[in-house]
Formats: C-alpha cells, structure tokens, sequence
C-alpha cells in the first residue's frame, strides 16, 4: 500500500512540475521531454499496481500525461496548421478542480494554434496614421480586412475539420479491412476444425469397428484355449492311467 502512494504522490508532484514547465516556454529546458517520458513510465507502475488508484484518476492523470506529450510534438512541428492538427486531436480533460490547469493549458495552446495560423496566413498587419480625409476609406478597408480575416479562418478550421474527417475515415477503413482479415482468420479456422473433428470421428468409428472385430476374436480363441486345455488334461490322465496299467 504505501508504495503504491510513494509513486502516486512522486507521479502527481512531477506532473505539477511538467505543467508549470508547459506553461513557462522561456525558461524550459531539455529536462521537459525527460520528465514526460518519466510520467509515462509512472503511469505503468500506477496501472500495474495492486493498490492503483480508481479507474476514473488513472484516465483523467493519462489525460494529463497524453496533453503534455502532444503539446510537446506540437511545438517540433514548424508549420503552425501541424502543430493545429495535433493540439486539435487532444482528448479534452475533465472539469474537475484538480484538472483545472490542464485544461486552462490545453485552452491556451489552441488559442496559441489560432494566433500562428492566422500570422501565417495573414502576417501580421503593420500600424499606420491615417491621413485626414482618408480616415473613412481606411476604416471600410479594416473592416473589409477584417471579414476576410474571418472567412480565411473559418476556411482554414474548414480544411483542418477536412483533413480530421479523412484521418477518421483511413483509419475507419483499415480498422474494417483488419476486421475482415480477422473474420477470415476464422472461418478458416473453424473450417480447419471442423475438418479436424469431422476426421476425428471417422477414426473414431473405424476404430470401435477393430475393437468390436478384436473382441470377437478374443472370445473365438478363448474357446479354443478351453479345449486345448481340456483335451490336454484327458491326454494326461490317459497318459498316467496307461502307465499304471502297463507297468506290471
């Protein structure tokens, strides 16, 4: 029991420790990525113990542990539509108090996701002093660029919801191609058993047929050993009663 709670309680100290280093980018170093695989490796232990926690804190602390990994891959990746489509295939985590700066995290990043993609698309728009008599066009302008900036995001979370839906859809494939292969796998076997069991019995068969035919002839030669026996016995008792007559 009590080491079950030593990991639980190192486990929960050094996921604290990852998200304070999630959160503060400047002075994170190598040590972010040697700590998550360490949390991998604690939720093994947690999983695998006889006193593990509830079911409902192993999910929610793999939750937490499945965010810190990806936000991680996240920020490798150098286009910011990447680092989009892995922040947006995070499980969410739960409402709870103690699940509050995971998700506060996880908000974050795809707030974080948004403002790139949209200095990638757009750059980032350069102040000007409007000039006197300009000021009307200049404010039509902004709101025309305003409207395009919000269609061309919309169209972008448009194609990322794209390309989500067809990842959904290969894996939906290979997943029923890996069901048929499996229902294959099967009936050939069940073929292969039947054939099996079929053969089984026909021995069978064969085999009661040899043993009825062996006992038959096991009784045949029991009989004839009875007779043997008794014509020997009367041979000898003839044999014995010759000689006493004889012997005179």
């Amino acid at each position: 029991m009590a080491v079950a709670t030593r990991i639980e309680i190192n486990f929960t100290r050094l996921l604290h420790q990852c998200q304070i280093m999630a959160e503060d980018k400047e002075h994170r170093d190598w040590r972010f990525e040697k700590y998550i695989g360490a949390l991998q490796n604690f939720m093994v232990e947690l999983k695998n113990s006889q006193s593990k926690p509830a079911q409902e804190t192993l999910l929610e602390y793999q939750k937490k542990v499945d965010l810190l990994k990806g936000l991680s891959e996240a920020e490798k990746q150098p286009s910011a539509t990447e680092r989009s489509l892995i922040t947006e295939r995070l499980r969410p985590v739960g409402n709870s108090l103690s699940s509050a700066s995971a998700k506060q995290l996880q908000t974050k990043a795809k707030a974080k996701c948004e403002k790139d993609i949209r200095e990638e698309l757009l750059g980032t728009p350069k102040s000007t002093i409007p000039k006197s008599g300009e000021e009307k066009g200049l404010r039509q302008r902004k709101t025309n660029q305003e409207n395009d900036d919000i269609n061309t995001i919309l169209q972008h979370h448009h194609k990322v919801q794209e390309r989500l839906a067809e990842e959904m859809l290969m894996h939906t494939k290979a997943l029923r191609q890996n069901v048929t292969d499996a229902g294959r796998v099967v009936r050939e076997d069940t073929m292969k058993i039947t054939s099996s069991s079929q053969l089984a019995d026909t021995n069978m068969s064969k085999l009661k047929v040899e043993s009825d035919r062996l006992e038959a002839h096991t009784k045949t030669c029991s009989w004839w050993i009875w007779v043997m026996l008794l014509i020997v016995i009367i041979t000898f008792i003839s044999m014995v009663l010759f000689m006493r007559i004889f012997s005179k």
